[in-house]
């Protein structure tokens, strides 16, 4: 059981260096609070995946992962 705890704890340090990478490489979509109610044009017909929404996906699986493995090294903890 300790082997799997030092893997589980390994791969949720290297998800947390991943995550810091990706959110930190993203560009800022907006500015400020305001902006998030504003309308834009052609939003869900914009054609191929620019860098941001690709890093966006990222962000959003590498994040899932993490949440995922610390509930299980808390799971195997107890």
């Amino acid at each position: 059981m300790s082997i799997l705890v030092a893997l589980l704890t390994i791969v949720l340090f290297l998800l947390s260096i991943a995550l810091i990478f990706v959110v930190v490489v993203q560009n800022p979509k907006s500015e400020g609070f305001g902006s998030g109610v504003q309308n834009t044009p052609g939003g869900s017909f914009r054609g191929k995946a620019g860098f941001d929404d690709i890093m966006s996906n990222y962000t959003r699986i590498i994040a899932i992962a993490w949440i995922a493995t610390a509930f299980l090294v808390g799971a195997v903890n107890r």
